[in-house]
């Protein structure tokens, strides 16, 4: 979510936890801050070893760096003090971004898609296929390219193995060859 009227910054409550956090706010769910990190691929390394324990994470992109969120889905709005009756409104964000680094949970493969007359690489996951985009090894080019394409609706994938990142686009009609 690197564009900032897709979330709304605010505060949280959680059961075990005393004092208000930092949170966003987006399709009806709360993130609360959990870490900034100035570089790119480290803060994928972070989102990838949270996702390893099934954490569900956002990341912002801020003049600091990138910002990492964790999701709180037992988490009650914290209105300012000043205004108690204060309210948020519905944010609806972009499409999510699949993370995987453990290359035994997918297979590249061909895929056939009805507007092109040639085969695509892609990326086999779970019964579903994406063809791919884009190949790097700039981290901070990939984040960049999967928050415009998540923006514009696109279900995405990303993959990490040996310092290249692969982004990948849902082909909901491709055939695998």
């Amino acid at each position: 979510m690197f564009d900032r009227d897709l979330y709304t910054p605010c505060h949280v409550q959680v059961p075990d936890v005393r004092q208000r956090l930092s949170a966003v706010y987006v399709d009806n769910q709360f993130y609360s801050y959990f870490k900034v990190i100035i570089n790119a691929e480290k803060a994928l390394e972070v989102v990838a070893r949270l996702g390893k324990r099934d954490d569900k994470v956002a990341i912002t992109l801020t003049k600091q760096g990138y910002v990492i969120w964790t999701h709180e889905p037992s988490a009650q709005y914290a209105p300012p003090t000043h205004q108690p009756n204060h309210r948020i409104y519905p944010v609806f964000g972009p499409k999510t971004c699949l993370l995987l680094t453990d290359s035994q949970l997918y297979a590249l493969c061909r895929l056939q898609v009805p507007d092109m007359t040639k085969p695509l690489a892609a990326i086999t996951y779970q019964n579903q296929h994406f063809s791919i985009f884009k190949r790097d090894a700039d981290a901070a080019k990939i984040l960049e390219v999967a928050a415009k394409l998540a923006r514009r609706g696109d279900n995405t994938l990303m993959t990490i193995t040996d310092q290249v990142y692969i982004l990948g686009l849902l082909e909901p009609n491709g055939r695998v060859l």
